[in-house]
């Protein structure tokens, strides 16, 4: 029997499919061509092909392998022609879930802050078809004039909310057979057919632009990555040609030095030669290293994809907002969804009183507290003068989804407010929510200190602090609802936009214990909490602790936000906020900045290139914490595919860290480390550095 090498096998195929017929005869095959196919390949009409060196020597057979040119041309034929088409996927045989089932589920998948998801009564679950585009394409990389390597790339896209469709879900998808019987019913056109798809007629040409988009973000990630394995090539033979021109140089120097007037000039002159020589020689390298990767796309499929429609009204009181989720049926999940307010992606639905949007549009906007001008700000660090009094080292267990009880609260000290704690109320509020204490009074002046002189301008207005039993009491519920898994509750305690949200967002309800260093396999059994009123013009309500588990303890810090609502908007391994400002001091004097805490698990949230290259690089260098900052810094740029066609991603993935680094007060913040650790140009960094700065208006009190 033949030996079906991949090469000779898709030959073979292709000859099939050109209207050719071919016999297997052992270790060779006989491939009768048609006479057009015969005259394109120059070769007879009957041919004996095969895969095996000692056949071909014997039996005068033709050698098809990987690389031969009609193989090669083969390949070609087949990418001009394209594959192209509209496929109906078949409904899987299992019982479908039923409405209440689906509705339950929907619920747990898409939780609404401030809303409900009902059941719409005069629309019931119904079957439909949902447009989902398949994209393939091969992308040729070019990294020297050697290393050229050839990959393919499949995105696929859903058409109505034109998002990329989790790789989980895709997988199932092209593992499930067509329906043949639909086939049959389809339209003429890939137009028509999408119109015959989908009751909202979706733009096909975003879907197609975006799913372009994607392949071509992915196409630079992965040309950037390949590029860093022949770096050090590069390097050693720009080494090579500078140490070669300078020791020409040198000695042409050297001899015009010692040579009569006569001869010196025309050394002299073959000095400048060699230097002009050098810079030539030094831009072909560059030129020869200089990665390039082209696209060429291959595979344009629409799948139509059975769903079950599930027709839900989100519910504020008597308001109601429609909202429709299909259920993939053959991948057993729902389909992505945009904000319909904002059209972004991410963010959890929020149902207000006029709309229904996401929590990055309808997120409250904090009202800006100018400098005051003659305030001196203290040390960076963004806890510096924070004074705060230990409540005790109150600890309490915290198993999955109970609450904690907690001690009697401890006397107070005469200079600091202390973090007071209480038994918790059963009635007086919600369960799984803390009730609001009213606000601590704003601190006396100090004994001895002077008011203001008239006419000069008064000092910043110090942030009241919230009282520390309340404060208290949410860092308790705070590690009850993480160890409990409780997404839904740990999302509404956080401010959206922070790095707490972009831990949620990356890991669900653990994202908050693997920021402070809690491994995959460990289990929460209780907490400590301290609470640290903030005192101060630029001070952070906080409160710290440890967080034990079955194998050991982890130190926490827990800060909330100035505003008014008092969000909790960052998550760091540090008990106290000394402790904090302690590691960013000591963070400033090294050049490889902190170790993770622990190692972290693979996230399943969906991350672009740039969002990608920080998580990978950034735990490593910084910390979890300081990598969650520039996470958080990126996620708020309102369209980020803008600054992805101006620069690439290695260069903006720089410029945040860089930034992120800067305000926060650790190393690393200046704009020649960050070229040299990212391997990208420095100028292009500053420019990327620049813009990024105006879009975020980073300060040092918020540097996310």
């Amino acid at each position: 029997m033949i030996r079906k090498e991949p090469g000779l096998a898709f030959w073979l195929d292709w000859v099939a499919h050109r209207g050719g017929l071919w016999e297997d005869a052992g270790d060779t095959a006989l491939a009768l061509l048609p006479a057009a196919l015969a005259s394109e390949l120059e070769l007879p009409e009957e041919t004996a092909v095969t895969a095996d060196p000692d056949a071909s020597r014997e039996d005068g057979a033709l050698l098809l392998v990987t690389g031969h040119p009609l193989v090669v041309k083969a390949a070609e034929s087949v990418l001009a022609a394209g594959d192209t088409g509209t496929l109906t996927l078949t409904t899987p045989r299992s019982v479908p879930p039923d409405a209440a089932t689906l509705l339950s589920k929907a619920r747990d998948h898409l939780p609404v802050d401030h809303g409900r998801l009902d059941p719409r009564s005069d629309a019931p679950l119904e079957r439909a078809l949902r447009p989902v585009l398949r994209v393939g394409a091969l992308v040729g990389y070019e990294l020297s004039a050697e290393d050229h390597f050839q990959e393919q790339v499949e995105e696929y896209v859903d058409i109505p909310s034109r998002l990329r469709v989790p790789a989980r879900v895709s997988e199932r998808l092209a593992r499930t057979d067509r329906d043949p019987r639909a086939e049959t019913a389809l339209p003429e056109g890939l137009g028509a057919a999408v119109h015959h798809a989908s009751t909202s007629r979706p733009d096909l040409a975003a879907a197609l632009v975006e799913a372009h988009r994607m392949l071509e973000a992915a196409a630079v990630l992965r040309r950037d990555r390949l590029a860093a394995q022949v770096g050090d090539a590069y390097a050693k033979e720009r080494a090579r040609a500078e140490e070669y021109y300078a020791a020409a140089v040198d000695s042409l120097q050297r001899r015009a030095a010692d040579a009569p007037e006569d001869r010196a000039a025309l050394l002299r002159a073959r000095v400048e030669s060699t230097r002009e020589e050098r810079a030539r020689r030094l831009a072909e390298i560059a030129e020869k290293y200089r990665a390039h990767h082209s696209l060429t796309p291959y595979r344009l499929h629409l799948l139509r994809v059975p769903v079950l429609r599930l027709a839900l009204d989100v519910r504020r009181g008597e308001r109601r907002y429609p909202l429709d989720l299909d259920w993939l049926l053959p991948a057993g999940e729902f389909a992505p969804l945009r904000c319909p307010a904002c059209g972004q992606a991410g963010a959890p639905l929020v149902a207000a009183k006029s709309h229904l949007g996401c929590a990055r549009c309808l997120a409250p906007k904090r009202p800006a507290t100018p400098p005051a001008a003659g305030s001196v700000p203290p040390p960076r660090g963004g806890a510096a003068e924070d004074t705060a009094a230990s409540t005790g080292g109150t600890v309490a267990a915290v198993p999955a989804g109970a609450t904690a009880d907690e001690g009697p609260p401890p006397a107070r000290n005469a200079g600091a407010a202390s973090g007071a704690t209480g038994k918790r109320s059963t009635g007086g509020a919600k369960a799984g929510r803390t009730a609001e204490a009213p606000a601590a009074r704003a601190p006396s002046p100090r004994p001895g200190s002077r008011p203001a002189a008239p006419g000069r301008a008064p000092s910043a207005q110090q942030r009241r602090s919230s009282d520390p039993k309340t404060l208290h009491k949410r860092a308790f519920a705070f590690w009850e609802h993480a160890a409990g898994g409780d997404r839904r509750k740990l999302e509404r305690m956080c401010a959206p936009d922070s790095p707490a949200a972009t831990l949620l967002r990356l890991y669900g309800a653990t994202g908050p214990l693997y920021g402070i260093g809690v491994g995959l396999r460990e289990r929460v059994e209780s907490c400590s909490a301290t609470v640290f009123p903030a005192e101060g013009r630029r001070a952070w309500d906080s409160a710290g602790g440890e967080v034990c588990t079955d194998r050991g303890s982890h130190d926490y810090l827990l800060r909330w936000s100035p505003g008014p609502d008092r969000l909790i908007v960052e998550v760091l391994p540090h008990r106290t906020p000394y402790a904090m400002n302690a590691s960013t001091m000591m963070a400033r004097y090294r050049t490889g900045g902190t170790e993770p805490v622990t190692r972290l698990p693979r996230t399943g949230a969906t991350l672009d290139p740039v969002a990608r290259l920080l998580w990978q690089h950034i735990p490593a260098r910084h910390g979890t914490h300081l990598a969650a900052r520039t996470l958080a810094s990126w996620w708020r740029v309102a369209d980020p595919q803008l600054l992805l066609e101006r620069y690439p991603a290695a260069v903006l993935a720089a410029a945040t860290e860089r930034s992120a680094c800067y305000w926060s007060g650790t190393g690393g913040g200046g704009y020649s480390d960050a070229a040299r650790l990212w391997q990208v140009p420095e100028a292009e960094l500053r420019k990327a550095g620049a813009l990024l700065q105006r879009l975020l208006k980073l300060t040092e009190d918020q540097p996310w």
